[in-house]
């Protein structure tokens, strides 16, 4: 059951970063184009999800809406993997103050609400994709750190770490060559929800009007648009909102299948070296 849910997750991914990248070559419109002529106007053969109210059509911007939010989703978890595996990786290996001073520093920013720190970041480094991806990556890295941390503090305990120090392995060898590759299954699955978590998050900030803005296209910002003639145009809304609910549900459940087939606590064993 958890490889038909996985492969149907990974189906609907690898559907839309498809879609996403063909967006120049398989889009009928340039994103941006306008036609006030054409405002509003319903499914149809020329337009197949309708037109919005500047007269653009709404395929096109949803093809190169979904470059911007699976781009959101990839910087931002590239950049929360790398704080959350490197902060996790030092406090379970070393322990200590070491241990103390991250799983600290964690708690205070887990005191903070996230969406409040997010608010006060755009503030700072205003709404922009780039700072988008970087503030929602600076802001999701703690939950993956306890992981990394758990996995540390167990696998460090294995006889192949005992040897690797008895023959003299540096602790940065012992990290990244022994350990981290015994603890990349968590990783992945969590990378993997991540990714789910930063397009829904980068959506409620462009519907917000705090993430990606006009005329760049992104999901959220094609649903803020939609809620001006929701009840005429009802496509507006309908189109990103699928569209974010289809990417986020085939993430979870790639990541539900990743986590049932690659987490050994759920398969009753331990296949790990």
């Amino acid at each position: 059951m958890c490889k038909r849910i996985a492969v149907l997750g990974a189906v609907l991914v690898i559907i839309l970063i498809l879609l996403s990248l063909a967006a120049p070559v398989i889009a009928p419109y340039a994103p941006d184009k306008q036609d006030l002529s054409q405002k509003l106007l319903p499914p149809s053969v020329s337009h197949w999800m309708g037109t919005d109210q500047l007269g653009r059509d709404v395929l096109s911007r949803m093809l190169y809406g979904g470059r911007v939010s699976l781009s959101v989703g990839f910087v931002a978890v590239g950049i929360s993997l790398f704080i959350g595996v490197l902060m996790g990786a030092l406090a379970g290996y070393f322990g200590g103050w070491v241990d103390q001073l991250i799983m600290r520093t964690v708690d205070i920013v887990l005191c903070i609400p996230t969406l409040f720190l997010i608010l006060m970041l755009i503030v700072f480094l205003g709404p922009s994709l780039f700072n988008i991806m970087v503030i929602i990556g600076l802001t999701g890295w703690t939950e993956l750190s306890r992981l990394v941390r758990a996995e540390f503090l167990t696998l460090k305990q294995r006889d192949y770490v005992s040897v690797a120090r008895a023959v003299g392995a540096s602790n940065g060898r012992i990290i990244f060559i022994h350990i981290l590759p015994n603890a990349l299954a968590p990783i992945f699955i969590s990378a993997t929800f991540g990714i789910a978590g930063a397009i829904l998050l980068e959506s409620g900030l462009s519907f917000l009007g705090l993430g990606v803005k006009p005329p760049m296209a992104s999901w959220g910002n094609i649903l803020t648009s939609s809620t001006e003639c929701m009840r005429e145009a009802w496509w507006l809304t309908l189109a990103p909102g699928m569209a974010i609910f289809i990417t986020v549900l085939g993430y979870n459940l790639l990541g539900d299948g990743l986590r049932d087939a690659m987490d050994p606590r759920l398969s009753g064993g331990d296949n790990r070296a």
